[in-house]
């Protein structure tokens, strides 16, 4: 990126977009991971960061061995433009607030075995009861930020840690071994070590929750057949017949391709309903949190692999 030297003219005009791209990068610390973090091709980031470089007629970041680092001048940018993006966030939540009406959508994140086995279930029940009120759920890798409002409900597996996001613990999440008959036929049941069976794992490094270092020391002598971080992937090999997999039984339990396989209890993970504490008092979204939670509530049981 290039700048020409000398004083911003002092009729520049500034794009909230290219204020929210050099936001992005300074947070980000390049074009690469700020384009993933934004879904913006990171040539396309590199472009408006020239143009309002050019425009502002000063250098706003060094490129570094470890990434792009804002200089002075693009400190005191980023500076205003988190401001910025305060006011414009504070904006959102104050129209949303407005809203008195159950209409609307209602965006929730998650991961795909609550999405499928949790949240999918509960919806014709749900527009039954609040017909006005269109559900939108995105089971993206990310953590989305419900400060950004990039979804309006999250149910997350870890405890929220901002202080000005509202979490409650629904229940826990239970997990099972499962495989196919046909697979469980020409195999047998596991013993001890699972010696002579083949696991469905999750990549070698991954290595994050509690479930995986218990799957890798119950089936030590299994062999890795197949190692993926996607539950449905997971999911749907051992449907096939492919080999055992490590499943959430809210997930696994709809499928009658699975048996569950008799053993110690895996351990367990905590489910939380976050929202943004000024997106709590939304009707919608009000309801939708109370639909969840009392829904969570009846399923405890089977949430937790009962």
């Amino acid at each position: 990126m290039a700048a020409q030297d000398g004083p911003a003219s002092p009729g520049a005009r500034l794009d909230w977009d290219d204020l929210r791209f050099a936001l992005a990068v300074a947070d980000a610390g390049g074009l690469s991971a700020a384009g993933r973090a934004l879904r913006v091709d990171p040539a396309t980031i590199g472009r408006r960061l020239d143009g309002l470089e050019a425009s502002l007629r000063c250098k706003l970041f060094h490129r570094r061995r470890q990434g792009l680092v804002p200089t002075p001048a693009g400190a005191k940018l980023i500076a205003h433009a988190r401001r910025i993006e305060e006011e414009v966030r504070a904006v959102g939540f104050e129209m949303s607030a407005e809203d008195r009406g159950l209409a609307g959508t209602v965006v929730i994140t998650t991961t795909e075995p609550i999405a499928a086995g949790f949240v999918a279930p509960a919806l014709p029940d749900f527009e039954a009861k609040h017909p006005g009120i269109a559900v939108e759920v995105k089971t993206d890798i990310r953590t989305l930020d419900l400060g950004r409002r990039e979804a309006d409900i999250a149910l997350r597996l870890a405890r929220p840690t901002q202080g000005d996001l509202r979490g409650r613990k629904l229940g826990q999440v239970g997990y099972g071994l499962y495989a196919s008959r046909d697979y469980l036929d020409r195999r047998g049941k596991p013993s001890a070590g699972f010696e002579g069976h083949l696991l469905i794992d999750w990549p070698v490094d991954y290595t994050v929750i509690a479930q995986v270092p218990w799957l890798r020391k119950t089936a030590a002598s299994a062999t890795a057949v197949l190692r993926s971080n996607s539950a449905m992937t997971r999911r749907a090999a051992a449907a096939s017949g492919a080999g055992i997999a490590l499943l959430p039984c809210i997930l696994a339990d709809l499928d009658p391709a699975l048996v569950r396989i008799q053993s110690e209890a895996p351990p367990k993970q905590d489910l939380w309903l976050v929202t943004h504490r000024d997106l709590a008092r939304v009707p919608r979204i009000r309801v939708t949190l109370e639909y969840l939670a009392e829904t969570a509530k009846r399923s405890a049981k089977r949430l937790a692999g009962g």
